[in-house]
């Protein structure tokens, strides 16, 4: 008997250094598939558009109807220290909580292992400023309802719904939040970097011909109760004036890393 389990502890052994050895395989001249998942919640509940009531610290409640916000100038860095980013043409990701299509942007990255991962919530000035007719996919500003033709720029995150507390005569309120720094003249810049560790988590590990899962929480409520309390009855409507910059910080704290699943099937 004691064989028989010292055989099954050597297997054991043996699959485990290989699993290990498949894990540092490394060629930098190849390249795999990276997916980032975003989970939408609100505190402790799955966010559900037009369904689902929500409360927050200001004892308002309220659903959502509508999200929708811009992922872009992803970057990735290596257990080494050696940066990856995504060329900026394929960098560019409109997140909409009504499409599950879009809650999931795959990547093309050189295989490594990664352990941190950075992107921009909205759209950069340099963008902002491209000649309209380089301005396609989901950065074509005649689509997605996220550009302000009367202020000349993108909307960098949006955020509508309903609330009893609400002082508009519908109950409704509207959080587009935009400005990029400005054409001419400074303005206030609402574009937010986010940079996730990966390390507590999982890494992100990138083998060609296999996807690596980044799964992200996304928390909503952190709209309302993050770095700042904003109050639904207070500002029920937040486009270029109110606190569009205290809600940029706010949604600058929304993301968490929840976990990683290596080696998937493509």
């Amino acid at each position: 008997m004691k064989k028989i389990i010292l055989a099954i502890t050597c297997i054991a052994s043996l699959l485990s250094s290989c699993e290990k050895s498949k894990d540092l395989q490394i060629d930098n001249n190849k390249q795999g598939q990276l997916k980032i998942k975003f989970d939408h919640i609100v505190g402790s509940k799955k966010l559900v558009l037009n369904e689902y009531t929500y409360s927050n610290t200001s004892n308002e409640t309220f659903n959502i109807t509508m999200l929708r916000y811009f992922v872009s100038n992803i970057k990735l860095t290596k257990l080494n220290g050696d940066v990856y980013s995504l060329p900026k043409e394929k960098s560019f990701f409109l997140i909409d909580a009504a499409s599950d299509s879009s809650l999931s942007p795959k990547l093309l990255i050189p295989e490594g292992e990664y352990k941190i991962l950075e992107f921009n919530l909205g759209v950069d000035s340099l963008t902002n400023t491209l000649p309209i007719e380089q301005r396609t996919g989901v950065l074509d500003i005649a689509t997605n309802g996220m550009y302000w033709a009367w202020n000349s720029g993108y909307i960098h995150f949006k955020l509508e719904g309903n609330s009893p507390q609400s002082t508009n005569a519908n109950k409704s309120f509207k959080y587009h939040i935009g400005l990029f720094g400005g054409y001419d003249s400074p303005t206030v810049n609402n574009n937010r970097k986010i940079s996730v560790d990966l390390t507590k988590a999982g890494l992100s590990k990138v083998q060609q011909n296999l996807s690596s899962d980044i799964h992200l929480m996304v928390d909503i409520g952190k709209i309302f109760d993050g770095k700042h309390t904003i109050s639904i009855q207070e500002t029920p409507v937040v486009m270029t004036s109110g606190p569009h910059t205290k809600i940029a910080d706010n949604y600058a704290t929304m993301f968490s890393h929840d976990h990683t699943h290596n080696f998937q099937k493509l």
